[in-house]
């Protein structure tokens, strides 16, 4: 059973160009043809370019072309990387964590870290500082 194609819409009437491409194109329709791909200005062209695009996409995406060795060896480089900073972020809080070495001119009044020192410049008198108390050394 075939199906009859409508008659183009009034449009067409005001534009005969558009109306005789309306009537052509009813008329391969409906005779079951297909259009020739080669008579389509700029078609054949476009099916190569998207054949060579697609070559391109799937050697980029396996890395093939030296890039996929280069990728490889930055993620490697950023991983080293990575763990360098993690060893120097703890040096850094290593760092400060340390005890300190203060001083004045008066023995100590204020507390600091248990493990801190202190030393009188005064008196000649060093402090270390054990339980939250200052203690005498020399």
């Amino acid at each position: 059973m075939a199906l009859k194609i409508p008659p183009p819409p009034p449009i067409a009437s005001a534009d005969p160009q558009f109306n005789r491409w309306l009537l052509e194109l009813t008329s391969i329709l409906s005779n079951q043809g297909g259009i020739d791909p080669s008579e389509v200005t700029g078609l054949p062209g476009l099916f190569t370019q998207v054949g060579t695009n697609t070559t391109d996409i799937a050697t980029l995406e396996t890395g093939q072309g030296g890039q996929g060795t280069e990728i490889t060896i930055l993620q490697s480089n950023v991983a080293t990387l990575g763990g360098e900073i993690a060893t120097i972020n703890g040096q850094v809080t290593s760092l400060g964590n340390r005890n300190q070495v203060l001083h004045g001119t008066a023995a100590p009044v204020a507390l600091s870290a248990d493990g801190d020192w202190f030393a009188d410049t005064t008196a000649k008198h060093i402090y270390v500082q054990v339980s939250g108390a200052w203690v005498l050394i020399v």
